[in-house]
């Protein structure tokens, strides 16, 4: 319950998705303890440590991507890289201003912590890969509620 009244803060209160200048954005974002988006990148470095991965920094405009993503997903219910609109992961990190030179995207329903979404994604080859792939440097992270649970979207990404 404490989970699902924080979500909903979280969403009521997050920033407009007000376009950025080119450059990549303000430093890392911080977050406060028990947020979804630091429980999910702390969930993320430790497997990426594990492989001799750096970690990844929490970046405001990709948060604003995957949470836009996010609540499309639940919204039209449907688990897909492509949005509504027919936008693609780079497409809507460019949108909220950040500049992929590469990037990845995981998404998952269901999962009710960053834990369990996180070690789905672990238990998958594909987006295993995308997890540990030591170019990525920067990440978003975006949850919403849905009918079906939690709708999980994390993009990764190398800045230009």
């Amino acid at each position: 319950m404490y989970f699902l009244a924080l979500l909903l803060l979280l969403l009521l209160c997050a920033p407009s998705a007000r376009a950025e200048s080119r450059d990549p954005g303000p430093p890392p974002h911080p977050v406060a303890e028990g947020d979804p988006q630091d429980e999910m990148a702390h969930e993320i470095n430790r497997h990426r440590a594990e492989a001799g991965c750096p970690a990844i920094r929490l970046q405001h405009s990709l948060n604003r991507a995957a949470q836009g993503h996010s609540a499309d997903m639940a919204h039209h219910e449907r688990l897909t890289h492509r949005g509504h609109d027919g936008s693609r992961p780079a497409d809507r990190m460019r949108a909220a201003g950040y500049r992929p030179a590469s990037s990845g995207e995981v998404l998952v329903v269901g999962p009710s912590t960053a834990a369990a979404a996180v070690q789905r994604w672990m238990e998958s080859p594909p987006h295993r890969d995308i997890i540990l792939a030591c170019q990525y440097a920067d990440a978003g992270v975006g949850v919403a509620a849905g009918e079906d649970g939690l709708w999980w979207a994390v993009d990764l990404a190398a800045p230009r």
